[in-house]
């Protein structure tokens, strides 16, 4: 698949690109997120998504957000609480996802 070639997104930036940035910037937009680890995602986190990951895979377990069934190989993610204190259980990814992008555009 050919990907359009467009301006970074970068304002000021002439750089024509196919991603949303050039390499510069696709570059330090990652350092500003952080690590994995500050983001929380660090230990903690993937032992308790390895937890759940059987139980999730059996199709018994209900959307954290919109609680409905998280079918059997679906991409899902272990939701935090939207203050990020805490866990929600796992969500469907479309589910946390839009969750994440809601609470970063308020």
């Amino acid at each position: 698949m050919v990907r359009a070639k467009k301006i970074c997104a970068k304002p000021g930036c002439p750089s024509i690109t196919s991603s949303s940035y050039c390499a510069p910037h696709t570059a330090e937009a990652e350092r500003a997120r952080g690590s994995r680890e500050s983001r929380g995602y660090g230990p903690e986190h993937r032992a308790l998504r390895k937890q759940w990951l059987s139980r999730v895979a059996t199709g018994n377990v209900l959307c954290a957000r919109c609680q409905r069934p998280i079918e059997p190989g679906k991409p899902w993610a272990l939701d935090h609480s939207d203050d990020r204190a805490d866990y929600l259980g796992p969500s469907h990814k479309f589910c946390n996802d839009s969750a994440g992008g809601k609470a970063a555009h308020r």
